[in-house]
């Protein structure tokens, strides 16, 4: 993540910024406003990381990792083996200049060049938002970062083969973990021409609001942006642009439509302007209508190895692991029922479960929960 004080191009944000030239300087302008970027994910996403670079280093798996983790990571550092050869170099979490602003640097998660190809390899460890390696502009900039770093020292062929590859091993949404965009080098650099081009825009202060499903979702600013609000709003008819909205029955068929397509970006814009106002209250502002209030949790494991242990009495592996991770405590007491279980045994799972503080919830002021105190909160902002 870019710091929100300097102009951030970098290529974790480029499907943003080469879309929406103007959002750099925006969030630069505003951003004593916006909401923390720190998550339990990002976070969870950082330690994914660590291991992996541990592992990949010769290091070994740091002690604290869970079962879950360990085995997601190595399916993305076994991908990342099965391009070593005789001959190949591998660089992990390397620092390169970006090719398009020379006084910031990238940090390539692995990069592997090879006598017959350049290999750059990209773990992400979400769950729930699928990310494609085909057209993708970080993969792009770290490969046209490194070639051009490395060209220094030699050359690479106009049809020198370019994989550039996304691991994401715990996407619901999509059951293949590795994904890869295949180019050449020629192809690399056309890309990429058009990402330096609207970095300069960004850079010199020649970008334009371009707001869209696919350049404002992960944006900080987009509950503070004019643009963004004004897309959804302007697909409504004219009728439903005020706080009263009209009848539905009275809207034409055309203007029900026009509603109808503004659902999605009408509904982020409205999740977005919650998180901005989650983020004031937990800052210590006077509530005006909406309070802050502990949210729910789901249940957890104490402890994996042992909750593993413990069912593997009565449950198969099947059942206890349909996937990577072991099944969730509500899903466990599912999966018992029926089963004559001794009270040590029930005892035993009950200690093993745990439910976390949940995060704080936006409710209207005369919900009947206490509101939370600003100095209590731990805020996690999507």
């Amino acid at each position: 993540m870019g710091r929100r004080d300097q102009i951030d191009l970098g290529p974790s944000s480029a499907h943003r910024w080469t879309r929406c030239t103007a959002s750099p300087r925006f969030i630069v302008a505003h951003a004593a406003e916006l909401p923390e970027d720190s998550t339990v994910w990002t976070d969870e996403g950082t330690q994914a990381h660590e291991v992996a670079s541990n592992i990949l280093d010769g290091k070994g798996v740091p002690p604290d990792t869970s079962p879950e983790m360990r085995a997601h990571v190595m399916t993305y550092v076994n991908h990342v083996w099965g391009h070593q050869t005789k001959g190949s170099r591998l660089s992990v979490e390397k620092r390169v200049p970006l090719f398009y602003l020379n006084s910031r640097n990238g940090i390539v998660d692995a990069a592997t060049q090879s006598p017959e190809a350049l290999y750059i390899d990209d773990l992400k460890y979400g769950v729930g938002v699928s990310v494609q390696a085909d057209q993708n502009e970080q993969l792009a900039i770290y490969a046209e970062s490194i070639i051009r770093q490395w060209e220094q020292i030699t050359e690479f062929a106009p049809d020198f083969p370019v994989h550039l590859s996304i691991v994401q091993p715990r996407d619901r949404n999509d059951p293949n973990a590795v994904r890869t965009w295949s180019l050449t080098r020629r192809e690399l650099s056309m890309f990429t021409t058009q990402i330096g081009a609207k970095a300069w825009q960004a850079l010199h202060g020649e970008g334009e609001f371009a707001p869209s499903d696919d350049a404002c979702k992960f944006c900080p600013a987009k509950g503070i942006c004019a643009a963004y609000g004004h897309q959804g709003l302007v697909a409504l008819p004219e009728e439903a642009r005020i706080i009263t909205l009209p009848d539905p029955g009275a809207l034409s068929r055309e203007q029900r439509i026009k509603a109808l397509k503004a659902k999605r970006v009408l509904h982020d814009w409205l999740e977005a302007l919650e998180d901005q106002e989650r983020a004031e209250l937990s800052a210590g502002a006077e509530p005006m209508g909406f309070k802050l209030v502990e949210g729910k949790a789901n249940r957890t494991w104490v402890d994996v190895d042992a909750a593993t242990k413990l069912l593997n009495n009565h449950l198969t592996i099947d059942e206890l692991r349909p996937r990577a991770d072991l099944i969730s405590p509500a899903q466990a007491e599912k999966a018992l029922k029926g089963i004559e279980l001794s009270t040590k045994f029930q005892n035993k799972l009950a200690s093993l479960i745990t439910r976390p503080e949940g995060k704080p919830t936006l409710v209207p002021e005369d919900d009947k929960r206490p509101a939370l105190k600003p100095q209590l909160q731990n805020l996690d902002i999507i």
